[in-house]
């Protein structure tokens, strides 16, 4: 029987219907006589996705290689099939397809809908009957019905269904497709250009990049540098599902992480994107030879450009709503029924985006009233973040508050993109506050940044404001008072990912001359953990009370060497969801089932609000 994928963090985010019809036929042997190449002059399946748990949705693509658009209403989608609140058997199912169009000369996904979800966007049409829905393994079979004859076929793996004009599939079937959890953005293609129509496995290649909704146009599946990018998209005359990445920024030389920012309509000056923000994300990642190619559409330069973070996504301006967050109940007194980011990703990126882009969405807040709240919510080890600092009444006058604006934006985009990559509050643990972790994913420094000199004597400062006596000297409660505060000019603002490097520091025992565990300035700069003026040894404090109460030690980790980058097929232990009978972690579908775990994050303090208002 099929796998299972149990999680409620691995949620269709997009979909529709399209309403059901009669049952499936039964088996039969291949189509006798030799495959002629004939000129496809109606909707042609072009690709079909990899699927392997029964309750994650299965996909597959037509092309339409006419001059004009055609609505799928008029077709009926015949294929393997499963219950998808039970499993069991697969049969055979005919389902009727909804009312959506493909353009001339364009691509569009068929896919199931499991969680029977709103249908969204122009690249994907859902179907179900009841309880089933278009289901394959290694072995299946997909064709398209008109007037109860077979537009198009295609049956892999050991499959012997014929299609029901026999005469459309000619020999033996196409190969089988890969089927382990690891296996999700894989899938059998007919390359570009599909000029030509055998009825035949000769059509048909087995490929180990997805193109979905774009020309099947890859090439062999190398990824020399890591980055979760095919080495053939990053030359120049190479594409991705027709994206021109090269031009866009990539090199196979250089890890490369796309980010498509879209945000809110009327949003307040924290909603709004700022390109001194996202410039001072690009040279942080920049330092470590990652480049960060944002894409704010036409928001900074009507023109494609890559300085002005335009990539070709159009408008980045969406629709306005007062709360959004990953699921799909806590913003339930929205005045529209988009809640989550995955309705906002379905709605407004183009599909052929989701296997190389992140997407990020700067919003209002998370609270349904929305008030303001935590600053960003974000997948862990995935590809999608909510930055919602729109109700943060933040402003761009004076200097100092347009400054506080951009370094804040800037440090809550590179934390929340940091748990897609694969970090945690602690590094590789969710133990926050611990001041030797010198990283932007430490609450202690996410919004206040870094000293410049982590020897220094004022390097323990963010720690005493926070988790100390709440002051920098005893009486100043202001963070803008911080030596490269959230308030100073962003070149002086200092927002980095740990290298680990930092020593452990043992709550039972501080050395205070460890200072914050990076070592000291001439031997004498010191962290001052029990506020008495003077450096002691053998310390017993407990530095982090707002994470816990008990003395432990606290440790330091390599945020730089630990980055996780590819997210499209990731198969790792922080999926946080298993297979049924197997320890495995699962895998999510990047294309139909976009969900991952959520790195869930604290709001500020009252206090933190207070001194907000009051400029300090």
């Amino acid at each position: 029987m099929p796998l299972l994928a149990s999680s409620a963090a691995l949620v269709v985010a997009c979909g529709g219907g399209g309403g059901g019809g009669g049952g499936g036929g039964g088996g039969g042997g291949g189509g006798g006589g030799e495959a002629t190449a004939r000129t496809p002059t109606d909707l042609v399946i072009s690709e079909v996705g990899s699927c392997y748990y029964y309750n994650i949705d299965c996909w597959f693509e037509v092309y339409n290689p006419t001059a004009s658009a055609i609505s799928l209403s008029g077709y009926q989608l015949r294929s393997t099939s499963i219950n998808s609140s039970s499993g069991g058997s697969i049969t055979a199912y005919t389902f009727t397809l909804p009312s959506y169009f493909v353009p001339a000369g364009e691509y569009v996904l068929i896919s199931g809908n499991v969680n029977n979800s709103v249908q969204r966007g122009t690249q994907m049409a859902r179907v179900r009957f009841g309880t089933r829905v278009p289901f394959w393994t290694s072995s299946g079979f997909i064709e398209l019905l008109k007037n109860s004859s077979t537009v198009d076929f295609v049956r892999f793996g050991s499959s012997s269904q014929t299609p029901t004009t026999s005469s459309q599939w000619i020999g033996s079937s196409a190969s089988s497709l890969p089927n382990t959890a690891s296996d999700y953005g894989k899938s059998l293609v007919r390359r570009h250009p599909i000029s030509t129509d055998s009825d035949s496995a000769s059509d048909w290649t087995s490929v180990s990049w997805a193109t979905p909704a774009g020309r099947n146009d890859m090439g062999d599946s190398a990824d020399a540098d890591g980055d979760g990018i095919p080495d053939t998209a990053e030359v120049s005359g190479g594409t991705f599902g027709g994206l021109d990445l090269y031009t866009m920024g990539a090199r196979t030389s250089q890890k490369d992480i796309f980010i498509e920012v879209d945000h809110m309509t009327g949003a307040n000056p924290g909603g709004i994107p700022r390109q001194e923000a996202l410039q001072k994300v690009v040279d942080a990642f920049a330092a470590k030879n990652i480049k960060v190619h944002f894409d704010v559409g036409t928001f900074f330069n009507a023109n494609f450009s890559t300085t002005d973070f335009n990539l070709g996504q159009g408008s980045s301006v969406v629709a306005y709503e007062k709360c959004v967050t990953f699921d799909q109940d806590t913003c339930d007194g929205n005045t529209s029924n988009r809640r989550s980011l995955y309705d906002y990703k379905a709605q407004y990126m183009d599909l052929r985006r989701r296997a190389v882009f992140h997407y990020l969405l700067l919003a209002n807040s998370q609270k349904n009233d929305g008030t303001a709240g935590s600053s960003g919510l974000a997948e862990l080890v995935g590809n999608d973040l909510i930055v919602s600092m729109g109700a943060w009444d933040l402003d761009t006058t004076p200097t100092a508050k347009l400054n506080y604006l951009i370094n804040t934006q800037a440090s809550t985009i590179m934390h929340e993109l940091g748990h897609n990559l694969g970090l945690k509050h602690g590094g590789n643990e969710d133990t926050n506050y611990k001041p030797n972790y010198w990283s932007v994913m430490n609450y202690l420094y996410q919004l206040n940044g870094l000293d410049n000199n982590p020897m220094g004597p004022d390097a323990y400062l963010r720690w005493r404001l926070e988790e100390g006596d709440g002051t920098i000297d005893g009486t100043d409660d202001s963070p803008c008072s911080l030596p490269n505060s959230p308030c100073d000019a962003p070149t002086q603002f200092i927002m980095d990912f740990s290298d680990g490097s930092g020593t452990a520091l043992n709550e039972a025992s501080l050395q205070e001359s460890a200072n914050v565990g990076r070592g000291s300035t001439g031997g004498t700069a010191f962290a001052d953990w029990n506020l008495n003026g003077s450096s002691n040894s053998n310390v017993i404090w407990n530095l982090n009370p707002t994470w816990d109460s008990v003395n432990t030690t606290l440790t330091d980790h390599n945020d730089w060497g630990n980055l996780q980058l590819p997210f499209a097929r990731s198969y790792n232990s922080n999926s946080g969801v298993s297979i049924i009978k197997s320890t495995k972690s699962m895998v999510a579908n990047p294309i139909t089932a976009d969900k991952q775990p959520i790195a869930h994050e604290t709001p500020p303090s009252i206090l933190f609000f207070e001194r907000l208002r009051n400029g300090k």
